[in-house]
């Protein structure tokens, strides 16, 4: 049985029977550039119980001087797992990477789902997919302006085919992950309100989570800040959950559910890929809604339905692409009164 990530085990047990530790270090041997060691989680991962206020602990990750890489990596493999942490993303001149998510090996081998945060260039980026081809995703516009300064929340969803990243429980990508030869690793969209992008090297089901600083200046010190072990969850997640996705206009922050239509309204693409799709939708009017497929860089009609007003829609996607997208006419200037895609 999955016992999780979570702090109650790791305050009773010690950080070392959740937590392998692993170190890179500049090698003192000729011809030899890099030594790899073994290391304790607690050497690097300082925490007390003592709170500064309430769920504010007393906390720092530290790479020091000479180190290239401190990893942590979880012993526990999670299936379609669910990750989340609470942190502050330090912005440091000179600062390393911090890797944080799943990531089943070193350097993408076996598959990587996880957050990428450049502390010198202040850039935030989501990677999937494994070592022959990934899709790395910049999320660096969706970022609040505060986040070395505050907590924020930093999410992950695994599951069969699809991957999800959230920054403050909102949705700001999304991998569609598959494998094959019919197209490269690429980004599909991006946008508001979120970024969609395709991998054709599937990462691995089950994966553990990694805590990297790796990188920077060596020459240097480095800590990360008030992170606690109490800031950090994970568990099994399930294969099929279903997806909930309010439609939001295009390249937009602003959902279609109440937005006001005067001719004509696209909203912006959500995955194809999955076994069952379904559009719910509904306006004060009437006019025609357009499913419309993603094929070859181009969007496609896919079925056109006839909307009277204040009748509520459910209309199944039957097709496999790899993304959809609705498209309404309206016969008078009216109101959405609901739009929604539901993916399982």
């Amino acid at each position: 049985m999955s016992r999780g990530i979570r702090f109650s085990p790791i305050v009773v047990d010690g950080l070392d029977t959740v937590f392998y530790c692993w170190c890179r270090i500049k090698s003192s041997m000729v011809d030899f550039e890099e030594s790899f060691r073994v290391c304790k989680p607690q050497d690097f991962w300082l925490f007390t119980n003592e709170e500064k206020r309430y769920t504010e602990f007393v906390s720092r990750y530290v790479k020091p001087a000479k180190y290239i890489t401190v990893s942590l990596r979880s012993r526990e493999l999670f299936r379609w797992g669910v990750f989340e942490v609470r942190a502050k993303l330090p912005r440091v001149s000179g600062g390393p990477m911090l890797w944080f998510g799943f990531e089943l090996d070193d350097l993408f081998g076996g598959g990587v789902i996880h957050f990428m945060w450049h502390c010198d260039r202040g850039v935030l980026k989501a990677f999937a997919g494994n070592f022959i081809s990934r899709v790395e995703m910049n999320l660096t516009r969706y970022l609040p302006n505060d986040i070395s300064s505050n907590y924020h929340f930093y999410k992950i969803v695994h599951r069969e085919g699809l991957a999800l990243w959230y920054i403050d429980e909102k949705l700001r990508a999304m991998a569609i992950l598959g494998t094959g030869s019919t197209r490269e690793s690429t980004i599909l969209y991006n946008g508001n309100p979120y970024t969609i992008g395709f991998t054709k090297d599937v990462p691995s089901s089950m994966l553990p989570i990694l805590l990297d600083i790796d990188g920077g200046d060596i020459e240097k010190s480095f800590e990360w800040p008030d992170i606690h072990p109490w800031d950090l969850r994970v568990s099994e997640g399930n294969p099929r959950t279903t997806l909930y996705l309010d439609l939001f206009v295009d390249h937009s922050d602003t959902t279609l559910r109440n937005h006001h239509v005067e001719k004509e309204i696209v909203s912006a693409p959500f995955p194809g890929t999955l076994e069952q799709k379904e559009i719910l939708f509904a306006a004060e009017d009437g006019g025609l809604l357009i499913i419309e497929n993603f094929a070859n860089n181009q969007w496609f009609e896919y079925e056109t339905v006839r909307i009277e007003g204040k009748k509520l829609y459910s209309i199944p996607i039957r097709d496999k692409g790899i993304m959809n997208r609705i498209v309404f006419k309206s016969s008078v200037p009216t109101k959405i009164i609901e739009s929604q895609a539901i993916l399982q």
